[in-house]
């Protein structure tokens, strides 16, 4: 069964493969090797026989063959098909936590620029409001002013500038009034129009964060879920062939290096440059690169017999002619890894994969499988 590898870790499966020649591995958790290594021979091996003859058309076989892989000795096949339900929801929850994630993003920044928004729109309102207020106290003061004036007819207009007599005063006074009157009005008008642009601001923070707290609770909820879950697959020593590395390329590197054995490569392409593909291949399709590349080691004995870039034994079985090869070592790479994914999810579909499908794999009819190049 593709879709889970039954160990305690996934640097456990490279040990299991390091052990069996006996050489110094990597040894950060404690494992079961004995059982990891005959567990994930048992898986490979079944892979590589449901991969036989599929040729062209193995998205048809996809659920059937992948369901039909290899497993615990211990675990009947109603458990074993749990498990590997249990795995692809953990990898679409995970999935569905990254949307989340980005969606409380968007709106924690939405909500920073509304904040910021609300800030700007009230210090305009506040300085639209005390324009307002000094004018109508400026008209007050005016008009007092002639009031007063009025009764001392005689008394020169001294504190209106270039005004030398009370009529002129007068005359200046109503005029200036006027035009103040028409600055307060449109004062008060652009203080009503920031006002309703306040009140619409603070509704659509108070919408935004009724989103962003309907997300954070869900993203909480699902996280829990999916921990949950996880821990089950933990319990049972499984690892879904669906996710993100958890190793880097050094580490994978650093391990094949120190185990010594020869490899024959195609193209003059080294090791590191392989485990590298990998990893970018494996982290296009979400599919674990470290496991892919452990299949590898098994298939091909070491990259002893890989100058075909057939990594993962795919077509290969005693009764047929040959298996299929791949022109360069990134086509193999990604037809292994392409195969992964549609045995470990049986949702999945070639137009729906990041890369265009390996036509060694998949064919080359575009109304079938999607978007070839």
């Amino acid at each position: 069964m593709w879709e889970l590898l039954y160990a305690a870790s996934s640097r456990d499966v490279l040990n299991s493969l390091a052990e069996s020649a006996d050489v110094p591995a990597m040894r950060p958790h404690a494992r079961r090797p004995l059982v990891v290594a005959a567990l994930m021979l048992a898986v490979v091996l079944a892979a590589g026989s449901a991969a036989a003859g599929l040729g062209a058309r193995p998205a048809g076989a996809a659920t059937g063959s992948a369901a039909a892989g290899a497993a615990d000795a211990s675990t009947d096949p109603g458990t074993a098909e749990a498990y590997r339900t249990l795995a692809i929801q953990v990898n679409r929850n995970n999935a569905m936590l990254t949307q989340l994630s980005a969606q409380l993003d968007a709106t924690t920044q939405k909500l920073a620029e509304l904040a910021a928004a609300i800030v700007d729109t009230q210090q305009k309102l506040d300085a639209a409001r005390a324009e307002s207020a000094r004018l109508q106290q400026v008209v007050r003061d005016r008009a007092a002013y002639i009031y007063r004036s009025a009764h001392q007819p005689q008394v020169a207009v001294s504190d209106i500038a270039n005004i030398e007599d009370l009529a002129s005063g007068q005359k200046y006074a109503q005029a200036a009034t006027h035009t103040d009157a028409r600055r307060f009005t449109d004062l008060n008008r652009q203080a009503d129009a920031l006002d309703v642009k306040h009140k619409d601001l603070e509704s659509q923070r108070a919408q935004q964060q009724s989103e962003r707290d309907r997300l954070d609770n869900a993203k909480t909820a699902l996280a829990a879920l999916t921990a949950r879950q996880q821990k089950v697959l933990d319990q049972a020593g499984a690892i879904p062939v669906m996710g993100n590395a958890e190793l880097t390329v050094e580490d994978v590197n650093d391990w094949f290096t120190a185990r010594g054995v020869k490899y024959r490569l195609a193209g003059n392409t080294s090791m590191k440059d392989l485990v590298g593909m990998y990893f970018e291949e494996g982290a296009a399709e979400h599919v674990r690169p470290e496991l892919a590349f452990a299949q590898s080691v098994i298939e091909t004995g070491s990259f002893g017999h890989a100058l075909d870039n057939n990594y993962g034994g795919i077509g290969a079985c005693d009764s047929c002619d040959g298996e299929i090869v791949f022109p360069t070592p990134r086509d193999g790479v990604r037809g292994q890894i392409q195969l992964l994914e549609t045995f470990a999810d049986p949702m999945s579909r070639a137009s729906a994969l990041t890369n265009p499908p390996s036509p060694q794999i998949f064919g080359r009819d575009p109304d079938l499988f999607g978007h070839l190049t």
